[in-house]
């Protein structure tokens, strides 16, 4: 169920966030003053430690499933892509993936044994974010912050 606020505004939020011809609506953007930490439990079928050397490098595959979880810049879509169905508006988690502050990686084993389709460098993630509040209010000369708790402060 969405909440009565993104159901009623949901295209005043697609028409903001476009690119060519998708429509998409990010929870974290910096016109809101948002920013988030991401929480990243890493399963894989490799040896603890071997996250490095195996499978490609850890850099390059987080910088792969942030470009996921945010907006497409124009020129990372196909030439002549279109949304498909269920595609229009397009819900993302990040604006830009700038607006993430925090960044924390466990590794550890996946333990389920490989289906036929599966490849061994598959890999499983459970993703935790918190979104915050953190900015100036347009100048009003205070800082607004949320806490774990979810209250919201002011300096």
């Amino acid at each position: 169920m969405q909440h009565k606020f993104l159901r009623n505004n949901i295209e005043v939020f697609a028409k903001r966030w476009h690119r060519g011809p998708f429509r998409f609506v990010p929870l974290v953007t910096a016109e809101y003053a948002h920013a988030c930490s991401v929480d990243i439990l890493f399963l894989r079928r490799d040896h603890p430690g071997n996250i490095i050397r195996s499978g490609g490098d850890i850099d390059n595959r987080l910088k792969v499933l942030f470009d996921g979880l945010r907006m497409a810049d124009t020129v990372q879509l196909p030439k002549h892509a279109k949304p498909e169905s269920g595609e229009d508006p397009f819900f993302c988690l990040l604006e830009d993936d700038n607006l993430i502050t925090e960044i924390k990686v466990t590794t550890d084993r996946l333990l389920v044994p490989q289906r036929e389709a599966e490849g061994v460098h598959d890999v499983v993630l459970m993703i935790h974010v918190a979104a915050d509040i953190v900015g100036v209010d347009n100048g009003n000369d205070f800082v607004f912050a949320t806490h774990d708790d979810g209250k919201i402060i002011e300096y």
